[in-house]
């Protein structure tokens, strides 16, 4: 468990994933986060999601865990800061995150923490607060 979790953190589209997909018994990183702190994601995450959903059911379970996320938009002023992540991050997806992440001083939960490793963002790791090893 991290010492001090953060009280705002924003979520990487696999945690979300995650818990829509969850099929194994036991509370998912999902719940356990947003009982620990107030949960962002954006709207790319919410695309990607809606993206993936194949029927309406799942299109009604993605729009019913967004609800209890704050979603945040993306506005034109992002734009200016994006080249500040064009060699530290591997596409145009990720570095605007990056910058939704650090406009809005959110930690990044991921399991994906490569992928944002040579950010200067603040990480976190559910698999390190979770109490299990970081290979699986």
């Amino acid at each position: 468990m991290y010492k001090d979790f953060p009280e705002k953190v924003f979520l990487e589209t696999d945690i979300i994933a995650e818990y829509l997909t969850e099929k194994k018994k036991g509370s998912p990183v999902l719940l356990d986060l947003m009982q620990k702190s107030i949960c962002f994601t954006s709207v790319i995450n919410a695309a990607e999601l809606f993206y993936a959903a194949k029927n309406d059911l799942q299109k009604d379970t993605v729009r019913k865990v967004l609800t209890g996320l704050k979603v945040l938009g993306m506005h034109s002023r992002y734009s200016l800061l994006i080249n500040n992540y064009s060699t530290l991050v591997n596409t145009v997806r990720d570095a605007l995150i990056c910058v939704l992440a650090e406009y809005n001083k959110l930690p990044v939960v991921t399991y994906n923490v490569d992928k944002f490793v040579k950010t200067k963002l603040t990480l976190l790791d559910p698999k390190k607060f979770r109490g299990k090893s970081v290979s699986g």
